[in-house]
């Protein structure tokens, strides 16, 4: 960023006058700079976050993977275990059908949830930004 504030002369000159274009631009211009800045800084400030999130994002993607990895197991186990009783193509299909439907009855709660919290976000309007709100007397 230029600064392009001037200072008065010394000899004790007028200066010379400026047109109100010339301001205008001027500001415009400053305003370009400092929005620019406020940008770079808010790319370096997520850049810096996602750093420190890296890490903790990793090792949640592991656990993640591995509690899938246990399910998996688990749900291998219970057809080893229904096989003993019926043949093991059945024991597999109940245990398919099993899980099928308790992911549907997750994933229309999930569903619902979201569209109560989109339509109470509808009801109440947009989220204010904090410049935007009016300070309390």
């Amino acid at each position: 960023m230029d600064s392009r504030v001037q200072s008065p002369p010394q000899d004790g000159r007028i200066p010379e006058r400026r047109s109100v274009a010339q301001m205008l631009a001027d500001v415009f211009s400053n305003l370009q700079d400092i929005l620019r800045a406020e940008i770079r800084l808010a790319q370096a400030e997520a850049r810096e976050e996602l750093r420190t999130w890296r890490s903790a994002g990793a090792l949640i993607l592991i656990g993640v993977l591995g509690g899938l990895l246990s399910a998996f197991f688990l749900l291998l186990a219970v057809v080893a275990a229904l096989s003993l009783v019926i043949s093991v193509w059945v024991a597999a299909l109940i245990v398919a059908i099993g899980m099928a439907a308790l992911c549907a009855i997750v994933l229309r709660a999930g569903m619902n949830l979201g569209r109560t919290r989109a339509a109470k976000r509808g009801a109440t309007g947009q989220e204010k930004a904090p410049w935007t709100a009016r300070p309390s007397a």
